[in-house]
């Protein structure tokens, strides 16, 4: 057998993780203080390949830090020699049924890098899924989470899912908060909902083909964003609301209240400067009631709306 490559038959390692920047919740497996050991674990086995500064762990494979784990056929851990502090992993690669799983937070796919030094990791599946106590994200080309940053980025026909809301776009980028920040939010306004130690959404940016989808309607545009803290999402560019029997509104600028359900469409954004095409409407007539009266449903804001918004 090389000298650079040996078989562990334990089919269990424990190195040193990289320390890194502290993630208040979520994901945290590059998390710096506390026990900084990561634990690999195998049913077929794990190799080692001194000369490389890898360990290949295949089968059911594990990777444990605190309450953070990685899961997947196959690991790939890289790791650095520290003089005498012992092995200290940097990267960690995961091939096949993948699932990084924090207490209260799933993210699952087919391919992840989990780099521990700039603790980011980057997800691949068909699609990638993150699943938290409130939303659902996922993305046909990758999902990446910065830990420090407490922000998601998904690429590729992105969907991010809450209740009966769906925001849908090329890109979107999902922000959140610490956990202390966002219950004392809640608690003042009496809707604190999900789990303490879960990823807690604060807002969501959505970039190219905006499509947001309520119970009520569906509001298209270029790009939006979502506060769910006030639960107020704005979609801008060439922004249609299409309702429940073909009523359809079209403008430059939609601000739609997810809490009441009230929308409101305006040629362009605050603010902005220069002529903008005016709202349009199509209204489609109701059906006639029993006593033969027909009419319409609908209506188009007028421009004193922007300051009741």
């Amino acid at each position: 057998m090389s000298p650079a490559l040996r078989f562990v038959p334990i089919l269990a390692v424990t190195l040193l993780s990289a320390a890194a920047p502290a993630a208040a919740q979520g994901f945290g497996m590059s998390q710096g203080g506390g026990d900084q050991q990561l634990q690999v674990f195998a049913d077929n086995g794990i190799e080692w390949h001194s000369e490389d500064l890898r360990v290949i762990a295949t089968g059911n494979a594990k990777a444990t830090r605190g309450t953070m784990s990685v899961d997947a056929d196959k690991l790939t851990a890289y790791y650095r020699q520290t003089g005498g502090k012992g092995d200290e992993i940097w990267r960690l690669d995961a091939d096949g049924t993948v699932t990084i799983r924090s207490p209260n937070d799933t993210a699952t796919g087919t391919k992840a890098i989990y780099d521990l030094d700039k603790a980011v990791f980057v997800l691949k599946g068909a699609p990638a899924r993150l699943v938290t106590a409130t939303d659902q994200f996922q993305a046909s080309e990758s999902l990446e989470y910065w830990e420090a940053k407490k922000m998601a980025v998904l690429r590729g026909d992105a969907v991010a899912t809450r209740d009966n809301r769906t925001l849908r776009a090329d890109v979107i980028t999902a922000h959140f908060q610490d956990k202390a920040t966002r219950t004392a939010q809640k608690s003042a306004s009496g809707t604190a909902k999900g789990s303490s130690d879960s990823l807690d959404l604060q807002r969501a940016d959505a970039y190219g083909h905006v499509r947001l989808t309520t119970a009520t309607e569906t509001v298209t545009g270029d790009r939006g964003d979502y506060d769910a803290t006030t639960e107020i999402a704005t979609v801008t560019g060439s922004v249609k609301i299409t309702r429940e029997g073909g009523n359809q509104l079209e403008g430059g600028w939609a601000y739609v209240n997810l809490k009441t359900g009230i929308s409101k469409l305006f040629p362009a954004p605050p603010g902005t400067n220069g002529a903008s095409p005016r709202v349009q409407g199509v209204f489609t007539p109701k059906k006639q009631d029993e006593q033969g009266r027909s009419g319409f449903s609908g209506r188009v804001p007028s421009n004193e709306d922007f300051s009741n918004h």
